[in-house]
This record gives C-alpha cells, structure tokens and sequence, in this order.
C-alpha cells in the first residue's frame, strides 16, 4: 500500500521547467514535515525513509488538489499561476502541521478557517503582515479548496478577512508635472544606453563609457563590486584590472560574464522601450517570439503584423511612426548576436526559469548611478495610460488602445487628477450657476458651442436672423460659434437642416407677390455648407455625414431636435 503511494505521480508536466530546475510536486504534501523540506531535496528524503511513511489520511485530499490544478492547467490556465497555486497549498499544509490542524478532506475547512484568522491576527494585531497580502494569501488557497471540494460558495466568505478598499489620493499639479518629468528623463536614459550599447561596443574593449544627454558618463556593471572612483588605485587593483581586461578580451563569447551583462542591459532596456510604446503587460512582452514583422499604417503609427503569404497575419502590437526605426535597429542588433534564438528579447539567464518575467537589478544599478528615478514596467504602463486619457479625455478610446476594458482603467490605471477635476468642475458651473450662465453664456442655442455673446458676421446674409442667443439660425452667423469635430454634432445639424427644409416646405408666399428667399433657406444653405465640408474632410468626417444622413431619412432624428420635426411632420400631414 505504502509503496503504492510513493510512486503516486502529483507532478506537473504541462508547467514548463528550465534544465536545472526541479518540477514543481505535491508528492511532498503526503508526509508530515514535507511541505518544509525544499521542492529540490523532497524527492530524495522520501527515498531515504527521512520523512517516514505516507499519511493516508491526507492521499485524497493532495490527489483533488492536484486533480484541480491539473484541470485548470489542461483547459488553457496559466503557468504562473499554478506555479502561485502550488506555493500557496504547501504553505498552508506546512502551517498546518505545525499547529497540528487536520488536512483531510472532512476537516480542512475547520484548518482552513483558523489559517484565514491566524492570517487576520498577523495584519490586525501582530503588524507584520499587510491587510493586502493576508487576503490574498487566503483568497488563493480558498481558490484552490473551493474547486478541490467542488464549492458552490467561496469558503473564503466564512472568515473575517475582506478585500482591502483601495482609495487613490488626488495628486496636485506639481506632483502631476514631476510624475511626467520623472518618465521623461528614465525615457532619455534608455535611449542613452540603447544608442551607447552598439555590436562595436559590445565586441570591443571592457572599457565602456556611455555618454548621457544630460552630461556625465555611465559606466554599466559588469560583473564583480564596483570600485570607488573617489579614492586611489593601489598596485593590486591595477593588475587585477589589466587581468581582468585581458580576459575579457580574450573571451569572444557571450558567455564571458561582463559581455552577458551589456548584453542582457541593453535587452532589458529594450523590453522597457517595447513597453513604454505598446502599452503591453511585461508578462505579455518577454514571451514574444521573433517573427518576420510587416508594418501597415495607421493613425500615428503602424500596426504590426506577422507576415503571412497571401493574406495578412493578426495585429501583434501597435507602435508609433517614431519608434518603427529603432526597432528595426534592435531587431538588426538582436538578429547578429543571436541567429538561433527565436525570443524577441533572449535575455541571457543562469539557470532561471524562462517562463519567470526578467529581473530588472541592471537597470536600477544605471539608473542610481544616473541619478535618474527608476519607473518599473507598471508604473512606465499606468503614465502611459493616464497621458492618453489627459490628451484624448476619451476612457473608451483610451480603454481600446491600452487592449483592457473601461472598467479596469477607471478602477485601476487611472490617477485622480488636480489638473482635470478643476477644469471639470469649472465647466460644470460655467453651464449650471445661473449668475455665470447668464453672463457669459457657453452653451449655444444652435449644434454646436458659444464662446461669447453674440456679434454679427460679416457674411451674414441680409434677410438671414440676426444672432441673439435665443433662435438657433442665428448662431449660424455669429462670430462666437464653433464647431464640434464629432458625429453628434453632424447628425444635429443633419437633423436641424431637416426641420428647416419641413419649414421652408410648409410656408407659403402670398399669390401675385413676388417669392422673397425664405429666411429658413439661408439657414439651409449654411448647413450644408457646413455638411459639405465635413464630408470632403476626410475619411472619418465623411462617414459621420453619410451615418448622421441615413438616420434622418430613417426617421431617427437628434434628441435636441426630435420633438420638433415630430409636430413639424405632423402639421405638414
């Protein structure tokens, strides 16, 4: 029987490993102190009888947990978090085994509740555990509890422990200026080190200086401790250093550990560039593969494709005009020094996983020698995302080209922002306080904006309505009107141009009297002008004009002008 159980298989063989990495296992959960013995000396103490016999007890309640797992990675879960669940489950038994609470499957709620308020009393009494980590630790093994034992209510309900209220503090202006500042200058540091980090750098001599736009040289890490460069060179240190510079040279090869370092330095910085364009999630972008890249325009940028003979292949990632030259010039760089690999960023690792995201210590050691504020891929992402939403003021538009949903950008990316909510509230009372609205109105009578009182063009037509702010034909012709560049102002004055033509065509002229231009009629003529204009625009503007026109004759007019043209068309019947 025990036998039996020794050669139960609770491995993973769909998680990808590296060559010296030992396979994550849950065979260790089955012998009590196994969860404390490291995954790589498991095996072996189980062969040696130093962690006793099988517990039968806990057999299937390792087997559902495993069963669980296994399921979720064979239906497409991710790695990474099988890998999160593995180390989760092992924590919770190796707790367990120490307060002696029971693992099977009759009484690991009842474990599993005095873990959640042992977790509790870490955050609320003890300090040394924030609230944030306490729920998620208990959020993952009650995950992972929940689909072993086929719950139909999250057992992470029964405990005391809530997600943690996540409030974000408005930032002033000044904070807001040096937040963009801040990414500026880590963006000219990159480009520093990428335009410094040639093949002729990387292939010549040890001696590397990267000159920096701001003044000052950067010396990147090589390997070994770095040296004070305030105090003498004694003897040693100078031969040691020819020693060292000597081999370096005599050590074509990327697997001299100074070279491995510029290599992987200028990968890194890469990656971050790639992120800072794309808007990509770092575990998104560094399991790209290398690929025969197409560019295809569009609005400020390309979209960038793999290319497919005969049809086109799906969009990869969007990048801006600016950039496309220098990821070609990377994409030249890459190809020279690695003509087998088929990673887009091959960053050179030690018997690391390769599915584990890239440590950044390289960067952050250039950026404390630059001076410079390190900007981690997440923060370098939410700046990109909150500049886009500041410029475009548009969360759907922002939303899309940030490839998440309008949701996760208001909850989670965005910043409160001092700048924005003033001119916000400031434009709200401009519109509602009656004291300003009357002053200075801001909102026209007619499609479109006000932006001051009424003054007369000079084109206005003599028999066109003077404008007033009170009859929308006479905004037609007023000085202070403008235009909105959006499809609901073009099906507005699409709808308003109707109503207009239902008044020319309903009027009629005294009989014998000489036909006068109806007064409606230059308002017509103004609209359509307008129209035409929009339409020979561009592409954009000519399908706002052909939509807001097919909605007319559908009957679907504008909200502003519906109840209007209804009793219009009604009096005309």
């Amino acid at each position: 029987m025990h036998d039996d159980l020794r050669n139960l298989s609770l491995a993973f063989p769909e998680i990808p490993v590296s060559e010296k990495e030992t396979p994550p296992d849950l065979k260790r959960l089955l012998y009590k102190g196994g969860a404390g013995v490291r995954v790589d000396k498991a095996e072996q103490a189980i062969r040696r009888g130093l962690l006793g016999d099988v517990c039968s007890e806990r057999v299937e309640l390792v087997r559902l947990v495993h069963g669980y797992i296994s399921g979720k990675l064979a239906g497409g879960g991710s790695h990474v978090t099988a890998r999160n669940q593995v180390d989760d489950v092992t924590t919770f038994f190796a707790w367990a085994e120490k307060g002696d609470a029971a693992l099977t499957t009759a009484d690991v709620q009842a474990s599993y509740l005095s873990y959640a308020e042992h977790l509790f009393h870490r955050f609320k009494v003890v300090k040394n555990l924030s609230e944030r980590s306490a729920y998620t630790n208990a959020l993952r093994v009650g995950q992972v509890l929940d689909g072993a034992l086929e719950r139909h209510k999250p057992i992470l309900h029964l405990t005391r422990l809530t997600r943690p209220k996540t409030r974000k503090s408005p930032q002033g202006t000044a904070a807001e200026k040096q937040n963009l500042h801040d990414t500026f200058t880590f963006g000219r540091l990159l480009q520093d080190i990428c335009d410094g980090l040639p093949l002729s750098v990387v292939w010549g001599s040890r001696n590397i200086q990267i000159p920096l736009q701001g003044g000052g040289v950067l010396v990147p890490w090589m390997g070994g401790s770095t040296r004070r460069t305030d105090m003498p060179w004694a003897d040693w240190e100078v031969r040691n250093a020819e020693k060292r510079n000597e081999a370096y040279e005599a050590d074509r090869s990327l697997g001299h550990r100074g070279r491995k370092a510029i290599v992987n330095t200028r990968i890194l910085v890469e990656l971050l560039m790639f992120i800072g364009q794309t808007g990509m999630n770092l575990a998104q972008v560094f399991p790209l593969k290398l690929r025969h890249f197409t560019y295809s325009s569009d609005v400020d940028g390309y979209k960038v494709r793999e290319y497919k003979k005969r049809r086109g292949g799906e969009v990869l990632f969007e990048i801006f005009s600016e950039y496309r030259s220098h990821f070609e010039r990377y994409l030249e760089w890459r190809r020279s020094l690695f003509p087998g690999s088929d990673e887009l960023f091959p960053i050179i690792r030690e018997g690391s996983r390769e599915t584990l995201a890239p440590r950044f210590d390289l960067i952050i050691g250039a950026c404390k020698q630059a001076g410079v504020s390190w900007t981690p891929p997440t923060l370098l992402r939410g700046t990109r995302v909150n500049w886009l939403l500041r410029r475009s003021g548009d969360p759907d538009l922002t939303a899309e080209i940030a490839q998440h949903h309008k949701q996760t950008l208001l909850q989670v990316y965005e910043y409160p922002s001092h700048q924005r909510t003033v001119g916000e509230v400031g434009r709200f009372w401009q519109v509602n306080d009656p004291s300003l609205a009357s002053a200075e109105p801001s909102r026209a009578v007619a499609p479109g904006q006000c932006d001051g009182r009424p003054v007369t063009s000079p084109a206005k037509p003599a028999t066109a309505p003077s404008p007033d702010c009170t009859r929308p034909s006479g905004c037609l012709w007023c000085e202070h009107h403008r235009d909105i560049d959006s499809l609901d102002y073009v099906w507005s004055m699409a709808c308003f141009r109707h109503l207009k033509s239902l008044e020319v065509g309903r009027h009629v002229f005294p009989s014998g009297a000489e036909k006068p231009v109806h007064p409606a009629q230059h308002a017509i003529s103004k609209l359509s002008e307008k129209l035409t204009w929009f339409r020979d625009s561009n592409a954009a503007r000519r399908k706002w004009v052909e939509e807001a026109l097919a909605r007319v004759e559908e009957g679907n007019y504008h909200r502003e002008w519906s109840h209007l043209i209804q009793d219009m068309e009604g009096v005309a019947q």
